[in-house]
């Protein structure tokens, strides 16, 4: 019965067949989502598009279908907001993705709403019209959500290279995206934020772009990365990231260098970044420097095991 009133409505490569006929959905015009981003417009849509809502996580999400201009098409895109506990994520996760996007790591297409208040994000399983099959790393693993913590970077790579027909560019790209994952402070990149999309006859299978990628330690001090490299959950130097890159991502020293100094650039490039971005949107400048202050530590190239106290006890002061 769950199926057949739900997995009929969800848009993916495979599809629930069921004799419940389901209603239709109307799309919503893009720029009304822009322009409207309130939290009863955020129910709204809730509301409208909730049997299409198969999508977890802490952040308040929704499904929304959306016309694309160019195609005509409707696109299934999620609409990210956020709550008291984490404020101006719409905001972190956005400037998060500028930053790998300077990194040259492919990301999922988003863009935030007039108020900063949605994230919208075009969903990445559509090419030429098809539809592209998508699995998590957590699934590849044989795992359930609640164990998308328990794991290590060593097994994600050990996914990608079990399954993919393109292994070389695809062990490259996930290595400077755990790179930027640790130089960013995003204690989140658990083994659901990793996934490979497929054709349907499985001759292409590749890394997805990134997604859900922010800045978790401006919220939760403490935090650590969210799944064990080299058997600790540490904030690895570039010498530890660089051994996983050259055993994990079958990488030369050259190679790693580059994405090094590439991946420490885009950092820079996002410090300046926020700063130009608080000058023009001031509610952001508590989270703003923050973020600045985690990136400035990342360029230290320093193991840590947590964020020290006394960065903490100014962070209280902002």
């Amino acid at each position: 019965l769950i199926f057949s009133l739900l997995a009929n409505n969800i848009e993916n490569r495979v599809q629930f067949k069921s004799d419940i006929k389901n209603k239709g959905f109307e799309s919503i015009d893009l720029e009304e989502i822009i322009n409207n981003d309130t939290p009863d417009f955020f129910n709204k849509l809730v509301k409208i598009f909730l049997e299409k809502n198969a999508i977890s996580g802490v952040q308040p999400k929704t499904i929304a279908l959306i016309k694309d201009k160019e195609s005509l098409n409707l696109k299934e895109f999620i609409i990210k907001t956020w709550g008291e506990e984490f404020p101006f994520l719409a905001e972190n996760e956005y400037i998060c993705l500028q930053i790998l996007r300077k990194a040259e790591i492919k990301t999922a297409n988003a863009i935030l709403s007039k108020n900063k208040r949605f994230l919208i994000v075009e969903k990445f399983i559509y090419e030429n019209n098809q539809i592209l099959g998508f699995e998590e790393v957590l699934s590849l693993l044989d795992k359930n959500r609640i164990n998308k913590y328990q794991g290590s970077y060593e097994q994600v790579a050990k996914t990608i290279a079990s399954y993919s027909t393109n292994l070389k560019e695809d062990l490259k790209e996930l290595f400077k995206l755990i790179v930027m994952n640790f130089y960013l402070k995003n204690g989140d990149a658990h083994l659901k934020n990793f996934g490979l999309l497929f054709s349907d006859d499985f001759s292409k299978i590749y890394l997805s772009p990134a997604y859900d990628v922010v800045n978790t330690v401006v919220y939760i001090f403490k935090d650590s990365p969210a799944l064990m490299l080299n058997g600790k959950k540490i904030w690895w130097s570039d010498e530890e990231l660089a051994k996983f890159g050259e055993k994990y991502c079958l990488l030369n020293s050259k190679e790693i260098t580059n994405i090094l100094e590439n991946c420490k650039n885009a950092l820079i490039f996002g410090i300046d970044f926020i700063k130009k971005y608080i000058q023009e949107n001031p509610h952001f400048a508590t989270i703003g420097k923050r973020m600045i202050d985690t990136f400035y530590l990342s360029l230290q190239n320093k193991s840590l095991k947590e964020i020290p106290n006394e960065l903490i006890r100014n962070w209280r002061d902002y």
